[in-house]
Protein backbone atom coordinates (compact mmCIF):
# COMPACT_ATOMS: atom_id res chain seq x y z
CA UNK A 1 0.00 0.00 0.00
CA UNK A 2 1.44 3.35 -1.29
CA UNK A 3 2.30 5.97 1.15
CA UNK A 4 -0.40 8.50 -0.09
CA UNK A 5 -3.26 5.84 0.05
CA UNK A 6 -2.16 5.12 3.85
CA UNK A 7 -2.40 8.74 4.35
CA UNK A 8 -5.80 8.93 2.82
CA UNK A 9 -7.01 6.06 5.02
CA UNK A 10 -5.95 7.54 7.81
CA UNK A 11 -7.82 10.95 7.08
CA UNK A 12 -11.00 9.63 6.23
CA UNK A 13 -10.84 7.51 9.28
CA UNK A 14 -10.31 11.07 11.44
CA UNK A 15 -12.78 12.91 9.81
CA UNK A 16 -15.67 10.34 10.51
CA UNK A 17 -14.20 10.11 14.18
CA UNK A 18 -14.79 13.68 14.09
CA UNK A 19 -17.74 13.55 12.50
CA UNK A 20 -19.07 11.06 15.79
CA UNK A 21 -17.92 13.30 18.19
CA UNK A 22 -19.98 16.48 16.85
CA UNK A 23 -22.94 14.66 16.49
CA UNK A 24 -23.06 12.85 20.13
CA UNK A 25 -22.03 16.37 21.59
CA UNK A 26 -24.75 18.22 19.15
CA UNK A 27 -26.91 15.23 21.18
CA UNK A 28 -26.05 15.51 24.27
CA UNK A 29 -26.66 19.72 24.12
CA UNK A 30 -30.07 18.75 22.71
CA UNK A 31 -30.84 17.26 25.98
CA UNK A 32 -32.35 20.27 28.47
CA UNK A 33 -32.33 19.58 32.45
CA UNK A 34 -34.00 22.40 34.34
CA UNK A 35 -30.86 25.17 34.05
CA UNK A 36 -31.41 25.32 30.62
CA UNK A 37 -34.84 25.00 30.63
CA UNK A 38 -35.81 27.70 32.47
CA UNK A 39 -32.79 30.09 30.92
CA UNK A 40 -34.56 29.17 27.68
CA UNK A 41 -38.13 30.12 29.05
CA UNK A 42 -39.84 27.33 27.59
CA UNK A 43 -40.93 23.94 28.17
CA UNK A 44 -41.35 21.29 25.33
CA UNK A 45 -43.95 18.59 25.79
CA UNK A 46 -45.33 15.98 24.11
CA UNK A 47 -48.61 14.26 24.71
CA UNK A 48 -51.41 12.26 22.55
CA UNK A 49 -54.17 14.14 20.70
CA UNK A 50 -57.23 12.83 22.82
CA UNK A 51 -59.47 14.63 25.67
CA UNK A 52 -57.31 13.51 28.44
CA UNK A 53 -53.63 14.17 26.60
CA UNK A 54 -54.55 17.12 24.64
CA UNK A 55 -57.67 18.68 22.26
CA UNK A 56 -58.01 21.64 20.56
CA UNK A 57 -61.28 23.22 18.81
CA UNK A 58 -60.68 26.70 17.74
CA UNK A 59 -59.76 28.40 20.54
CA UNK A 60 -60.47 25.82 23.41
CA UNK A 61 -57.46 24.19 24.51
CA UNK A 62 -58.17 21.53 27.19
CA UNK A 63 -56.64 17.82 27.97
CA UNK A 64 -56.41 16.74 31.41
CA UNK A 65 -52.55 15.85 31.05
CA UNK A 66 -52.37 19.19 29.40
CA UNK A 67 -53.96 21.08 32.07
CA UNK A 68 -51.52 19.65 34.69
CA UNK A 69 -48.45 20.01 32.68
CA UNK A 70 -50.06 23.79 31.73
CA UNK A 71 -50.10 24.28 35.78
CA UNK A 72 -46.86 23.10 36.42
CA UNK A 73 -45.22 25.05 33.47
CA UNK A 74 -47.06 28.37 34.90
CA UNK A 75 -45.59 27.67 38.42
CA UNK A 76 -42.04 27.73 36.73
CA UNK A 77 -43.39 30.94 34.57
CA UNK A 78 -42.27 28.88 31.64
CA UNK A 79 -43.95 29.23 27.97
CA UNK A 80 -45.20 25.51 26.99
CA UNK A 81 -44.97 24.92 24.25
CA UNK A 82 -47.09 21.18 23.05
CA UNK A 83 -47.09 18.65 20.31
CA UNK A 84 -49.00 15.62 19.37
CA UNK A 85 -47.84 12.27 18.76
CA UNK A 86 -49.90 8.87 19.06
CA UNK A 87 -46.90 6.76 17.71
CA UNK A 88 -45.14 5.70 21.21
CA UNK A 89 -41.93 4.88 19.40
CA UNK A 90 -41.91 7.84 17.80
CA UNK A 91 -42.52 9.37 21.23
CA UNK A 92 -39.52 7.58 23.18
CA UNK A 93 -37.53 8.49 19.88
CA UNK A 94 -38.15 12.13 19.89
CA UNK A 95 -37.39 12.38 23.96
CA UNK A 96 -33.93 10.72 23.65
CA UNK A 97 -32.95 13.44 20.75
CA UNK A 98 -33.88 16.01 22.89
CA UNK A 99 -36.88 16.98 20.73
CA UNK A 100 -38.92 16.69 23.94
CA UNK A 101 -38.63 17.74 27.82
CA UNK A 102 -41.71 15.78 28.96
CA UNK A 103 -43.70 12.89 28.00
CA UNK A 104 -46.63 13.99 29.44
CA UNK A 105 -48.56 10.62 28.66
CA UNK A 106 -49.62 8.04 30.94
CA UNK A 107 -47.12 5.56 30.40
CA UNK A 108 -47.10 2.05 32.25
CA UNK A 109 -43.88 1.75 34.52
CA UNK A 110 -42.12 -0.86 32.93
CA UNK A 111 -38.19 -1.99 32.78
CA UNK A 112 -38.78 -1.73 29.20
CA UNK A 113 -39.44 1.90 28.87
CA UNK A 114 -37.19 2.49 31.81
CA UNK A 115 -34.52 1.20 29.96
CA UNK A 116 -34.56 5.25 27.62
CA UNK A 117 -36.31 6.67 30.57
CA UNK A 118 -36.74 8.14 33.99
CA UNK A 119 -40.27 7.75 35.08
CA UNK A 120 -42.38 10.61 37.18
CA UNK A 121 -44.41 10.24 40.35
CA UNK A 122 -47.61 7.49 39.03
CA UNK A 123 -50.47 9.14 38.60
CA UNK A 124 -52.84 5.93 39.65
CA UNK A 125 -53.01 2.29 38.79
CA UNK A 126 -55.06 1.33 36.34
CA UNK A 127 -55.11 -1.86 33.59
CA UNK A 128 -56.26 -2.52 30.01
CA UNK A 129 -59.77 -3.68 29.08
CA UNK A 130 -61.40 -4.99 26.24
CA UNK A 131 -63.43 -2.74 24.49
CA UNK A 132 -66.00 -4.16 22.12
CA UNK A 133 -69.73 -3.02 20.85
CA UNK A 134 -72.98 -4.57 22.21
CA UNK A 135 -75.06 -5.03 19.29
CA UNK A 136 -78.69 -3.93 19.29
CA UNK A 137 -81.18 -6.68 20.83
CA UNK A 138 -77.81 -8.95 21.46
CA UNK A 139 -77.42 -10.48 25.18
CA UNK A 140 -74.06 -10.02 27.40
CA UNK A 141 -73.83 -13.95 26.24
CA UNK A 142 -72.95 -13.10 22.74
CA UNK A 143 -69.78 -10.71 24.26
CA UNK A 144 -66.40 -12.18 24.63
CA UNK A 145 -65.97 -12.72 28.58
CA UNK A 146 -62.72 -15.08 28.05
CA UNK A 147 -59.19 -14.54 27.55
CA UNK A 148 -59.21 -17.78 25.64
CA UNK A 149 -62.63 -16.58 23.06
CA UNK A 150 -60.28 -13.97 21.66
CA UNK A 151 -58.08 -16.58 19.93
CA UNK A 152 -57.30 -16.56 16.20
CA UNK A 153 -59.38 -12.91 16.33
CA UNK A 154 -58.57 -9.51 15.39
CA UNK A 155 -57.31 -6.65 18.21
CA UNK A 156 -57.17 -3.20 16.77
CA UNK A 157 -54.56 -0.76 18.41
CA UNK A 158 -52.75 2.39 18.07
CA UNK A 159 -49.03 1.72 16.08
CA UNK A 160 -46.67 0.97 18.62
CA UNK A 161 -48.96 1.43 21.29
CA UNK A 162 -47.82 -0.18 25.21
CA UNK A 163 -50.53 -2.47 25.02
CA UNK A 164 -49.00 -4.51 21.87
CA UNK A 165 -46.61 -5.95 24.43
CA UNK A 166 -49.80 -7.08 26.93
CA UNK A 167 -51.65 -8.46 24.02
CA UNK A 168 -48.21 -10.67 22.83
CA UNK A 169 -48.06 -11.98 26.72
CA UNK A 170 -51.90 -13.06 26.41
CA UNK A 171 -51.81 -14.91 23.11
CA UNK A 172 -48.66 -17.13 25.08
CA UNK A 173 -51.00 -16.99 27.61
CA UNK A 174 -53.88 -18.93 26.15
CA UNK A 175 -51.20 -20.74 23.49
CA UNK A 176 -53.30 -19.01 20.88
CA UNK A 177 -53.03 -16.52 18.06
CA UNK A 178 -54.20 -13.28 18.89
CA UNK A 179 -53.70 -11.44 15.39
CA UNK A 180 -52.86 -7.03 16.30
CA UNK A 181 -53.98 -4.86 13.52
CA UNK A 182 -51.80 -1.64 14.47
CA UNK A 183 -53.49 1.65 12.89
CA UNK A 184 -51.28 5.05 12.38
CA UNK A 185 -52.15 8.65 13.39
CA UNK A 186 -54.93 7.08 15.58
CA UNK A 187 -55.04 7.28 19.29
CA UNK A 188 -56.98 5.02 22.22
CA UNK A 189 -59.76 7.48 22.62
CA UNK A 190 -60.24 7.58 18.27
CA UNK A 191 -59.94 3.39 18.55
CA UNK A 192 -62.73 3.16 21.04
CA UNK A 193 -64.78 5.58 18.71
CA UNK A 194 -64.59 3.36 15.68
CA UNK A 195 -65.31 0.23 18.00
CA UNK A 196 -68.51 2.01 18.74
CA UNK A 197 -69.10 3.22 15.04
CA UNK A 198 -68.89 -0.84 14.71
CA UNK A 199 -65.67 0.28 11.92
CA UNK A 200 -63.45 -2.39 14.11
CA UNK A 201 -64.63 -5.03 16.23
CA UNK A 202 -61.69 -4.92 19.12
CA UNK A 203 -59.23 -2.63 20.71
CA UNK A 204 -58.04 -1.86 24.28
CA UNK A 205 -58.17 0.84 26.28
CA UNK A 206 -57.01 1.98 29.60
CA UNK A 207 -59.97 1.00 32.31
CA UNK A 208 -60.34 4.24 33.45
CA UNK A 209 -60.53 5.96 30.78
CA UNK A 210 -62.77 3.25 29.02
CA UNK A 211 -65.58 3.77 32.04
CA UNK A 212 -65.46 7.44 30.85
CA UNK A 213 -66.01 6.74 27.14
CA UNK A 214 -68.67 4.34 28.17
CA UNK A 215 -70.61 7.38 29.13
CA UNK A 216 -70.21 9.00 25.57
CA UNK A 217 -70.38 5.10 23.77
CA UNK A 218 -73.23 3.40 25.92
CA UNK A 219 -73.12 0.77 23.23
CA UNK A 220 -69.15 0.01 24.08
CA UNK A 221 -68.94 -3.19 26.99
CA UNK A 222 -65.44 -2.74 28.70
CA UNK A 223 -65.49 -5.03 31.32
CA UNK A 224 -63.29 -7.83 30.20
CA UNK A 225 -59.83 -6.78 31.95
CA UNK A 226 -56.68 -7.79 29.55
CA UNK A 227 -53.79 -7.17 31.82
CA UNK A 228 -53.36 -6.68 35.60
CA UNK A 229 -52.70 -3.20 37.65
CA UNK A 230 -50.12 -0.96 36.54
CA UNK A 231 -48.55 2.12 37.63
CA UNK A 232 -48.91 5.00 35.47
CA UNK A 233 -46.84 8.19 34.70
CA UNK A 234 -44.94 10.07 32.74
CA UNK A 235 -41.11 10.48 31.76
CA UNK A 236 -38.34 12.49 31.17
CA UNK A 237 -34.81 11.76 29.78
CA UNK A 238 -32.53 10.00 31.81
CA UNK A 239 -30.12 13.11 31.40
CA UNK A 240 -32.93 15.31 33.06
CA UNK A 241 -32.61 14.40 36.83
CA UNK A 242 -33.23 18.28 38.12
CA UNK A 243 -35.66 18.36 35.57
CA UNK A 244 -37.84 14.90 37.29
CA UNK A 245 -36.96 16.37 40.89
CA UNK A 246 -39.04 19.65 40.59
CA UNK A 247 -41.58 17.68 38.38
CA UNK A 248 -42.22 15.15 41.19
CA UNK A 249 -42.53 18.26 43.52
CA UNK A 250 -44.48 19.99 41.68
CA UNK A 251 -46.89 16.23 41.30
CA UNK A 252 -46.41 15.79 44.93
CA UNK A 253 -48.16 18.54 45.88
CA UNK A 254 -50.66 18.71 43.41
CA UNK A 255 -52.22 15.38 42.77
CA UNK A 256 -54.93 15.38 45.88
CA UNK A 257 -55.43 18.70 45.62
CA UNK A 258 -58.91 20.42 45.57
CA UNK A 259 -57.34 21.75 41.99
CA UNK A 260 -56.52 17.98 40.30
CA UNK A 261 -59.98 16.90 41.53
CA UNK A 262 -61.51 20.04 39.64
CA UNK A 263 -58.99 18.71 36.66
CA UNK A 264 -60.11 15.17 37.44
CA UNK A 265 -63.51 15.84 37.40
CA UNK A 266 -63.73 17.37 34.42
CA UNK A 267 -62.61 14.40 32.25
CA UNK A 268 -63.13 11.25 34.42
Amino acid sequence: MSRKIQIGIGFAALVVLLSAFIWIHHSRNKIHDLPSILKSGRLCVLTDSSSIGFSSKGNNVSGFQYEIVKAFADSLKLELVVSEKNDMKACMEGLSNGDYDIIANFIPVTTEYGKNALFTTPFFTSREVLVQQINKGSTRSKLITKHSELANDTIYIPVNSPFRMRLDHLSNEIAEPIHIFEVKNKSSEQMVHMVACGKIKFTICDELFAQRLKLKYPNIDVSLPIGFAQQKAWVVHPNSPLLLEKLNEFLDDFIGSSDYWNIYRKYY
